[in-house]
């Protein structure tokens, strides 16, 4: 028996439509929306960092925690994205490494999954390479490290939400990675 490659697809769309797995659409969210701060409070001080508690953030405190440097025309961009909910959270170790964790939800997946890309993008510009690491596959990153100036930047969207790891300093790639798979496993977990 042979299957017509149009039948097959519109199988595949049905059946993704009845079990309600992702957006259908661009403007489609795709899933559950995260609660950024207590997704974010749960996650556990990584090594010898230390921090804050996870807070809610808005259009600059997201812009912030992305690049780590205050840009007001990067804020503005953000706050027109009108992310429906942020939170961010940051560790630093003696030696002033840093590792922050954003997550914030948007109007749609497609949004969620620019948002990290685009970010990811603006280091690369800056003389860093494109990463994606053999664990998170679907992730979309970059890092750079060359002038005395180490940064790596991690994405990775699921459904509307958009979660997001920059480390600067010494910190490893592996608890990068690991920030990340921690943030996408609790949401998932939540149903989303």
């Amino acid at each position: 028996m042979r299957v017509r490659p149009a039948t097959l697809a519109a199988l595949l769309l049905t059946a993704l439509a009845a079990a309600g797995c992702g957006p259908l659409d661009a403007t489609q969210s795709g899933g559950v929306q995260a609660e950024p701060v207590e997704l974010l409070s749960v996650l556990p001080s990584p090594d010898s960092l230390r921090g804050e508690p996870a807070r809610a953030a808005d259009p600059a405190a997201l812009q912030l925690a992305f690049t780590g440097s205050a840009d007001p025309e990067l804020a503005e961009i953000v706050a027109l994205r009108d992310p429906a909910a942020a939170g961010v959270r940051t560790w630093s170790d003696p030696s002033g490494a840093t590792l922050t964790a954003a997550a914030s939800v948007w109007g749609s997946h497609l949004t969620a999954t620019g948002v990290g890309s685009d970010l990811a993008t603006r280091l690369v510009g800056e003389g860093g390479a494109a990463w994606t690491p053999s664990s998170i596959p679907a992730s979309r990153g970059a890092r750079l490290d060359q002038d005395g100036r180490r940064e790596l930047r991690l994405a990775y969207s699921v459904g509307p939400n958009s979660f997001y790891v920059r480390a600067t300093g010494d910190i490893p790639e592996e608890i990068v990675t690991r920030t990340l798979d921690r943030m996408i496993t609790v949401q998932r977990g939540a149903g989303g």
